[in-house]
């Protein structure tokens, strides 16, 4: 007698059996697909960007207040302040040393072109392409140069300020005032609006201060003479801004 064997046939994945039966496989709609990637990768991409260029911009601050014995957190600013009022500038900054960049690249390819006597190569522009390829790379040249730059920039108005010179924010004088980096130091005759409280700094005496700034109700200011930092109560002074272009020459003479 012959044994019985029952045959089980093992069941096919679901996508073999949807091609058989001619059914296609769903395929994500294109613009969905688009909207997914820039939400996986791009937005990312811009924070890391975004905390990068914060950094290196916020160095800039730093290397200015630093001589001036001063955070720019203590002088009012933050994240939003630095990036609000530095982005235009290095903007347009960086897309300045772009196209004198382009301007130079596309002079010197034409002066090759001369040299070897391709009158025709030389008078064309490159293709499209290349030319999207050439401002990219200038772009991007152009940016690390200005965050490279930003603080020795900072750091050389920094020196001025400690001196007594005042600084009113960092002007590029080129087409206009073309804006830098706003940050300020300038000349502050200050009073107490009642009397001095316990512990606190003579300001009378305090003939060469120059105005930081101000946050969390806390005024900064830095004494010329004597090299130090002040921090006062804001809503205990009287404030006075001359349009000086230094400390008093007494305090020149301090220093």
């Amino acid at each position: 007698m012959r044994p019985v064997v029952h045959r089980i046939r093992s069941q096919e994945p679901k996508l073999k059996i949807a091609r058989r039966s001619g059914a296609a496989p769903p395929v994500p709609h294109g613009g969905m697909a688009a909207l997914d990637w820039t939400v996986k990768y791009t937005a990312p991409l811009l924070g890391v960007f975004g905390a990068l260029l914060f950094g290196a911009l916020r160095l800039a601050y730093v290397f200015f207040y630093l001589q001036l014995h001063a955070t720019p957190q203590e002088v009012g600013y933050g994240y939003l302040e630095i990036l609000g009022g530095q982005l235009p500038g290095t903007a347009e900054l960086t897309l300045l040393l772009t196209v004198v960049m382009v301007v130079a690249c596309l002079s010197i390819g034409a002066l090759r072109h001369a040299i070897a006597g391709r009158w025709r190569a030389m008078v064309s522009l490159p293709g499209r392409k290349a030319l999207l390829r050439l401002t990219g790379r200038c772009a991007s040249a152009s940016l690390a140069v200005v965050l490279a730059c930003l603080p020795m920039l900072a750091w050389t108005f920094g020196t001025e300020a400690k001196r007594g010179y005042a600084v009113r924010n960092i002007y590029l004088k080129i087409a206009g005032r073309l804006p830098v980096l706003a940050v300020q130091a300038v000349p502050a005759d200050v009073t107490w609006t009642k009397p001095r409280p316990p512990g606190e700094p003579d300001l009378a005496s305090r003939r060469c201060l120059l105005y930081l700034g101000q946050a969390a109700g806390t005024t900064v200011f830095y004494d010329v003479a004597s090299e130090d930092s002040l921090r006062i109560p804001t809503a205990e002074i009287l404030l006075t801004i001359p349009m000086a272009e230094g400390v008093r020459s007494e305090c020149f003479a301090a220093t």
